[in-house]
């Protein structure tokens, strides 16, 4: 079986892990989250690392999300039998890592996507990224983080209007909003990325993790009961019937017809 994610040491100090399903625009399947909280874990135990970068392989996608045929039944499953872990690639409701990640997003994030992002400690990204979570348009919510992360990094109003209609923003609109911090050209991202992580790897590396714990307080901590309730309600809706819709359309290419509640 082939890596779905990649690991790579292309300057000293620093990893890289690259979502690496470009046939599937590097959406996650339960095999490649499994992966990631594995390759996460493997850095962490690296005394050599002191930064990590995420991005995703190609130059459409940094992550399209769920792979919606694939994870979500999976998902469904494990809520019918009681044993739903809210968790998703290590990253989402417990970090697996103490050093920080820079999301290095390379095309669309959407869903899952946005929420690893969301995740990650800083983001960068390339002019043709674009950022959104439509999970809404398959009769879900964003429950790895996404409702309740971004209303907290950009204006309340926009992340509503992202949420409720599932559209979504481009790299300009994510700069201006503080959702990334600064946008390069598609071949010069990488590049970029791995002259910050560089930067923050050359820095005293106590200090760097203490810095990482507070960053990561207001992400984990402060918002424990917020996403476990983000949780509770995703998992209420895939027993929907809206649900079941949401994913047949999907997998069938076609506009959901939600029935009148």
């Amino acid at each position: 079986m082939t890596d779905s994610v990649l690991i790579s040491y292309p300057v000293d100090g620093v990893g890289v892990l690259t979502l690496s399903r470009v046939h599937k625009h590097n959406a996650i399947d339960p095999a490649t989250s499994e992966q990631m909280a594995r390759s996460l874990a493997l850095l962490e135990s690296d005394d050599q690392i002191r930064c990590i970068i995420l991005t995703g392989a190609g130059d459409k996608a940094f992550c399209a999300g769920a792979d919606i045929v694939e994870l979500l039944p999976e998902l469904r499953s494990s809520v019918a039998q009681g044993r739903h872990d809210p968790q998703f690639c290590g990253l989402t409701h417990r970090c697996v890592t103490t050093k920080p990640l820079l999301a290095a997003v390379n095309g669309v994030a959407l869903g899952g996507g946005l929420e690893l992002a969301l995740a990650c400690d800083l983001r960068i990204a390339s002019t043709r990224a674009r950022f959104g979570l439509p999970e809404i348009t398959v009769g879900v919510l964003a429950g790895g983080g996404g409702c309740t992360r971004l209303p907290r990094t950009i204006p309340s109003a926009l992340a509503a209007e992202m949420i409720l209609t599932g559209r979504s923003i481009d790299a300009e609109r994510a700069l201006q909003v503080g959702l990334i911090s600064e946008i390069t050209a598609p071949e010069a991202l990488l590049g970029r990325a791995l002259e910050i992580a560089q930067l923050i790897a050359a820095r005293a590396p106590r200090a760097v993790r203490a810095c990482t714990r507070l960053l990561r307080h207001a992400r984990y901590t402060e918002l424990a009961g917020a996403l476990a309730l983000e949780s509770q309600e995703f998992q209420g809706l895939l027993k929907t019937q809206d649900a079941d819709e949401g994913m047949r359309a999907f997998a069938e290419k076609r506009a959901p017809v939600y029935a009148d509640h």
